[in-house]
C-alpha cells in the first residue's frame, strides 16, 4: 500500500496504520513501522565508522582484500547521518561477484543484522558489466542506485551491560562493485543530488556520455569507456579511481565536502 492509500482510508498516524491496517503492509513497511522511531534517530560520525569498520572486517575475512569507502552524507562531511551507506570492491573481479549474498549471510550469523529488507544482484546477473543506457536501463526503470549489487539491511551491535537489548537498530546500505568501475561508483553514490544531477547532465549534454554508478557508456553505440585504468594500470585504491573519473570527464577535482548541494 502507499501512502495516498492510507490517506484515503483516514490513516492519519502511526496508530492508525497499526491498528487497521498492519495485515496489509508489505513486509518491509511493517519493519519501518516497528523500527519508525529508532531509525529517525541520528546516527553519530564514530558509530557510521564503526559499522563500516566491520563490514569491512566480516569481508576479508570471507576474502582477504577488500577495501570499503563510507559514501553518502558521511563521506561529505555530515556530523550525523540517517543512514550507513557503504561501497565495498576488490581488485579481483571474481572476488565481488555475488559477494552480497556471502557478506550478508555472515553478518546474520553473527547476528549484526537483524532484518534483510532488500538484496539484489544485478551487477553480477550482467556478469558485472557497466548498465547499457538503453536496454538494461529499461528492465531497470533507470534506477542508478539499483545496477549494483546492493543490500539493504536492519544493524544492529549486540547488547551490553548499559544496554543489555543491544542498541538503536540503523538502516545500512552495502553496496559491492567491481573493481573496474569502483571509481564511478563511489563518485555516484557520494552525492549530493543536485551535484549528481549536474554530472549526469554535463556527461549528456558535453561527451555523449551515460554516467551510472555501475560504469560510463557512450550514448553513440553503447560501448564502456573506461576511465580508471587506461595506460596507467589499475587505480591502487578507490579514492585514485573516483580521482581518474573526475579526470576523464575532464573536470576539476572537487572534494566530497564540495559536493554538499541538496
Amino acid at each position: 500500500m502507499t501512502a495516498r492509500e492510507f490517506y484515503k482510508k483516514g490513516w492519519r498516524d502511526l496508530d492508525d496504520l497499526v491498528e487497521y491496517g498492519w495485515d496489509r503492509l508489505s513486509r518491509v513497511q511493517q519493519i519501518g513501522v516497528k523500527y519508525y522511531d529508532e531509525f529517525l534517530q541520528p546516527i553519530p560520525r564514530l558509530e557510521v565508522e564503526a559499522i563500516a569498520a566491520t563490514i569491512l572486517q566480516q569481508a576479508q575475512e570471507i576474502e582477504p582484500g577488500f577495501q570499503l569507502t563510507i559514501v553518502g552524507g558521511h563521506r561529505r562531511g555530515k556530523k550525523s547521518s540517517g543512514d550507513v551507506d557503504v561501497i565495498l570492491s576488490h581488485a579481483d573481479e571474481d572476488a565481488t561477484y555475488r559477494f552480497i549474498e556471502r557478506l550478508v549471510a555472515s553478518l546474520e550469523k553473527a547476528r549484526l543484522i537483524t532484518h534483510t529488507l532488500t538484496l539484489s544482484t544485478h551487477n553480477s546477473e550482467r556478469d558485472q558489466k557497466p548498465l547499457t543506457w538503453k536496454a538494461d536501463a529499461a528492465r531497470t526503470k533507470g534506477a542508478g542506485f539499483d545496477t549494483l549489487d546492493k543490500a539493504m539491511v536492519v544493524w544492529q551491535e549486540p547488547g551490553s551491560e548499559d544496554s543489555p537489548s543491544g542498541r538503536p537498530h540503523r538502516r545500512v546500505d552495502i553496496i559491492i562493485s567491481p573493481w573496474k568501475t569502483v571509481g564511478c561508483a563511489v563518485l555516484g553514490w557520494s552525492g549530493g543530488t543536485t551535484f549528481q544531477r549536474d554530472v549526469r547532465r554535463y556527461c549528456k549534454k558535453e561527451l555523449g556520455y551515460k554516467f551510472d554508478s555501475s560504469g560510463i557508456r557512450k550514448r553513440s553505440d553503447g560501448s564502456w569507456v573506461d576511465l580508471e585504468r587506461g595506460s596507467r594500470g589499475t587505480a591502487p585504491d578507490m579514492l585514485t579511481a573516483e580521482q581518474r573519473v573526475f579526470e576523464g570527464l575532464r573536470l576539476d577535482w572537487r572534494p566530497p565536502e564540495q559536493r554538499c548541494t541538496g
